[in-house]
């Protein structure tokens, strides 16, 4: 983990750093901070389970505007908590990456970047459209750089992003049947183009540079509440079907 110049966290469980149901370590997995937000805002990850199969991770919180898929992503890790979900292999979860826009209700981080534009892809580029600045270089943010060391220290071998506010399954990379699979689970379409270019985005560098398989769960506009067994539905489908077997 970098070291950073701020004092010592305080517990999960505090504004500070919510633990967002899932506590600390506990018997099917464990927690660990993966650095700090330009604010000073706690970065952390859960691990859940073993298994054979290359680990997956499960993000949420990209943007600030999309409160909902942090409480996907949370509500997700409570279920692996209890058991009620299994997957193949190790499971990483990161609820909130963009904890400070998530605090002011904003797309954008503290720095006013979007972090889905901030990642070292091939196509990264300044240029931007309003409301789209992808950061001075790739990964200038904290938040993406913790979760770029947290992908390659890991050996993450599949990746599903949860944003909003599309309804479809997007995806990059080698992950047709997997999208087909969740789609069919939660009877959102799936998509390999979202409709727009997203230089920079996380999908872009692990799944077009990397060529490993990447879904993008968009959940409609809105509430958790009015789409939960839906998203619940596709996430755990996502899980259940590891596209990366044993190596």
């Amino acid at each position: 983990m970098q070291q950073h110049d701020v004092p010592p966290p305080s517990s999960p469980g505090s504004d500070h750093d919510p633990d967002f149901g899932l506590g600390g370590d506990f018997p099917r997995g464990s927690s660990e901070i993966l650095g700090f937000s330009v604010e000073k805002r706690v970065l952390r990850a859960w691990r859940f389970g073993a298994g054979g199969a290359a680990p997956l991770l499960v993000v949420g919180g990209v943007h600030g505007d999309e409160p909902s898929s942090v409480g996907a992503v949370a509500e997700l890790g409570q279920r692996l908590r209890a058991g009620a979900v299994a997957a193949p292999g190790p499971v990483w979860l990161v609820p909130r990456l963009n904890p400070d826009g998530l605090a002011r209700g904003r797309k954008n981080s503290a720095r006013d970047v979007d972090l889905n534009r901030n990642f070292p892809a091939a196509n990264f580029r300044r240029a931007h459209d309003p409301g789209y600045f992808p950061g001075e270089e790739p990964l200038s943010e904290p938040e993406t750089a913790a979760l770029a060391a947290l992908i390659d220290r890991a050996g993450i071998a599949g990746i599903v992003a949860v944003h909003a506010p599309f309804a479809c399954v997007n995806y990059d990379g080698p992950a047709v049947a997997w999208a087909e699979r969740v789609a069919a689970a939660c009877g959102w379409p799936a998509r390999g183009d979202i409709g727009y270019p997203t230089p920079g985005s996380l999908g872009s560098w692990f799944g077009i540079d990397r060529g490993l398989p990447i879904l993008t769960v968009e959940l409609p506009p809105g509430p958790l509440d009015a789409f939960r067994d839906r998203c619940r539905a596709a996430l755990d489908e996502a899980l259940t079907m590891n596209p990366i077997r044993i190596r």
